[in-house]
């Protein structure tokens, strides 16, 4: 939750002078979905299996809405500007490419989190399920306790990797569903980094 904020606050109070994007509709959905599912983690207790659908189907919700406006981002650079209208800025550029991929880490990460091995309170359980990453600590012996298990902050930095070197790192995907969500997220930060840069270098003097 605090990760989802940290991000939905610059999108909030950055001017929309000051940036090109993400639309207000998205940090409207994303902060549809964290009222959700603080609801959902309110209730006493650890947050039961029974939810874990509504989580996923959150997830994938937060996914989209900052996908699009990846895709919102990439068409406003490669447009060109109408005319009496101001191309956008330099500053605009990055500060919108900042929050999209700040987003896009984030995202992807919980969806990782909650995917991997039947999500948090599976692996809490103990319940057997084929792991869909395989970290350090699980592959190597002597690396983590024999009862390692990942957190959050593993799958945040596995969503990081992912977009800045557009490939794994020390984690390594094992199943077709994270391979794919892996693509996905490499292609968006990918074409948000590739254009952003272009447009921003052919923008500044020489």
């Amino acid at each position: 939750m605090v990760a989802l904020v940290l991000v939905i606050l610059p999108q909030v109070l950055v001017p929309a002078s000051m940036r090109e994007g993400p639309p207000l509709v998205v940090p409207a959905i994303e902060g549809t979905v964290v009222v959700v599912l603080l609801i959902v983690a309110a209730k006493p207790g650890p947050v039961p299996r029974a939810a874990r659908p509504l989580v996923l189907c959150l997830s994938g919700v937060l996914i989209a809405a900052n996908t699009a406006g990846a895709a919102r981002l990439v068409i406003v650079i490669m447009r060109p500007t109408p005319h009496g209208e101001s191309p956008a800025t330099v500053t605009q550029l990055v500060i919108g490419a900042a929050l999209v991929l700040a987003a896009n880490v984030v995202t992807f990460g919980l969806f990782y989190w909650q995917i991997d091995g039947g999500g948090p309170a599976g692996r809490a359980a103990g319940i057997r399920v084929y792991p869909d990453f395989q970290f350090p600590q699980t592959g190597t012996e002597g690396l983590g306790p024999p009862d390692w298990q990942p957190r959050f902050p593993d799958h945040l930095y596995v969503a990081f990797t992912n977009v800045v070197a557009f490939s794994p790192t020390d984690t390594m995907p094992l199943t077709h569903r994270v391979k794919g969500l892996m693509a996905v997220q490499s292609v968006i930060s990918l074409c948000v980094i590739g254009l952003v840069l272009s447009r921003v270098i052919n923008i500044l003097p020489p």
